[in-house]
């Protein structure tokens, strides 16, 4: 019997503190300003073995936070093709979002040169901004899956891709500030750190292309099950019978079916009901069996087996009437149900 079971869903949460954060960036930079001091230097000479090792240690988190940004925007193009099944997609995410708590957890633990800390604390707002977005997207995108009201997800996946582009700015701040380090510590032999940008464009960001974007994803959504071909054990003969299959099985006191089930549909089917029902022509009273199908992709075929019917024996037409529910927006059930007829030695 298969378990029942669901795919996850996420509740929903509301918050943005991209504003809070641009408010203390500028807080950052306000203070350097009034105490005469730059951002790299901190007011203090920078030890320029410390600064070199500092940005060995950071290239390698600053390198794999532009690697698992670019593995997110595959997912993010590739989302027409991904959102078939939802669970595959958010173990992707999940994945990404992972890798990006893992970067602040590298980040975290740097030994920082004294008079670099507000520098490395831009960076450390940069892939905090980087997480909680991906983190946010995550859910966001999968419920808006199933949502009705796409104007709510619409604005929530705005703000996350937002977050995104507010996480190059701070970025980019951080990088002219190691730079202006550099410069003033006169060290020669550190290249420049890499550019780190997850999201270029902002018009990807703004809340109607957004909604644009998800009334696509969302598309022409084709829904239909159906069963396929049946097994019948022992198998016996077939033979024609008033234009009739029935299948004549030898002498047996239980049979076994094996019923395959047909996702004929562009999307994924959850919690299906497969009923088999056993009858007879002269006992028109069924017996039934169920079992559930907790989730079945597009185009996949899954099969299910039925054990234990006890069939009337004597040459007495027996009935099979197999069946599986059909799902919401379905609108061709033709092919949801198959009758099988047979009789026992």
């Amino acid at each position: 019997m298969y378990a029942q079971v669901r795919s996850p869903r996420f509740s929903r949460r509301r918050r943005n503190p991209a504003p809070a954060i641009i408010i203390a960036i500028a807080v950052l930079i306000l203070g350097c300003w009034i105490f005469n001091v730059t951002c790299g230097g901190g007011g203090e000479e920078v030890d320029t073995s410390a600064l070199t090792e500092y940005i060995n240690r950071v290239r390698p988190v600053i390198d794999t936070s532009t690697s698992v940004g670019q593995s997110w925007f595959a997912i993010h193009s590739s989302l027409p093709q991904l959102v078939a099944n939802p669970d595959g997609l958010n173990d992707q995410l999940k994945g990404v979002e992972q890798s990006c708590m893992d970067l602040l957890d590298q980040a975290k633990a740097l030994e920082v040169p004294k008079g670099m800390e507000t520098t490395h604390t831009a960076l450390l707002i940069c892939l905090e901004q980087r997480y909680r977005a991906m983190k946010t997207y995550r859910s966001d995108l999968i419920n808006s899956l199933t949502a009705v009201d796409l104007d709510v997800y619409a604005n929530s996946l705005a703000m996350d891709m937002q977050e995104l582009m507010y996480s190059d700015g701070t970025y980019r701040f951080y990088k002219r500030a190691v730079t202006e380090a550099l410069d003033e510590s006169a060290v020669q032999e550190v290249a420049p750190l890499p550019d780190s940008i997850w999201l270029a464009d902002w018009e990807q960001a703004a809340v109607e292309s957004v909604k644009t974007f998800l009334v696509t994803l969302r598309g022409t959504e084709v829904h239909g099950v159906a069963i396929g071909t049946v097994a019948l054990d022992p198998a016996g003969s077939i033979d024609e019978e008033g234009g009739e299959t029935v299948h004549r099985l030898p002498a047996t006191e239980e049979i076994k079916l094996t019923v395959n089930v047909e996702n004929q549909g562009n999307r994924e089917e959850q919690n299906l009901i497969v009923t088999v029902s056993l009858y007879t022509v002269t006992d028109p009273a069924p017996v039934r069996q169920e079992q559930t199908i907790p989730s079945i992709g597009p185009g996949e075929t899954l099969q299910v087996e039925i054990i234990g019917l006890r069939p009337t024996a004597g040459g007495v037409r027996n009935i099979l009437e197999i069946t599986v529910e059909p799902v919401p927006q379905e609108s061709f059930v033709e092919n949801n149900q198959k009758l099988i007829y047979f009789t026992v030695e």
